[in-house]
């Protein structure tokens, strides 16, 4: 087994905590972080962004632009070899999955979890491929301009709980669709996160009031269970 560390949501500046606490999982002193930056059609902002944040806490950083760049098979495979941690962004979860199974990332990836060569992280959108299916709103929901909430295949079913970010916002419309799984859901606030070390499960916040729930239907009534959450 390896390590996951799945973020809700938040901004590089609330977030810090958690990203110290990825860095330090990888367990080098000069680890590689290697971005994969799909969901964002590797927009270069956020590039930038995770560049400043994590050479800040003393990683070399690397990029798999999917979108915007050509790569052999070879190239990627490289770029896997090399990184510590990979984190994978927010954006448009859908898209992303469909792109990351077309070269074959799922079974990549899946191998560095189960050979615990490299910490898997993510956030939104990225923190959905780690577990069966996402809570998401994904472009592929969108109607008549506005945002509509579905479900996406996650794209490696490690945890196999439907899994949501930004809870805080989307409590409701979470709540309601668990209801149509056969099993539970980890449900999680802005700036909170689901961590597996070696198949021990937690959870951690850089902000007292973020919460984490398992919520399951039990004798057809929803259940929610709220998770001890450390907070960093």
């Amino acid at each position: 087994m390896g390590r996951i560390v799945a973020i809700a949501g938040g901004h590089f500046e609330s977030l810090h905590k958690i990203n110290q606490y990825i860095t330090a999982l990888a367990g080098k002193e000069k680890a590689c972080l290697l971005f994969i930056g799909t969901a964002s059609h590797d927009a270069e902002g956020y590039i930038s962004a995770i560049h400043s944040e994590f050479e800040g806490l003393g990683c070399v950083v690397k990029e798999l632009n999917l979108t915007s760049e050509g790569y052999t098979d070879d190239e990627v495979d490289s770029l896997l070899d090399q990184a510590d941690i990979i984190y994978v962004s927010g954006g448009d979860t859908a898209f992303m999955m469909n792109v990351l199974r077309e070269r074959g990332l799922d079974s990549k990836l899946k191998r560095i979890y189960e050979t615990d060569r490299a910490v898997l992280s993510g956030i939104s959108a990225g923190a959905m491929c780690w577990f069966n299916c996402g809570h998401s709103d994904s472009s592929v929901f969108w109607k008549d301009g506005s945002i509509g909430y579905g479900w996406v295949n996650g794209l490696l079913d490690i945890h196999s709980y439907a899994f949501c970010p930004h809870y805080d916002e989307r409590a409701e419309s979470f709540d309601e669709m668990i209801q149509e799984k056969p099993f539970p859901g980890i449900a999680l606030d802005e700036n909170a996160a689901f961590v597996d070390e070696n198949g021990l499960i937690h959870f951690i916040s850089s902000d007292e009031s973020a919460k984490a729930y398992l919520i399951s239907i039990q004798d057809d009534k929803l259940v929610k269970q709220e998770q001890k959450v450390v907070v960093l």
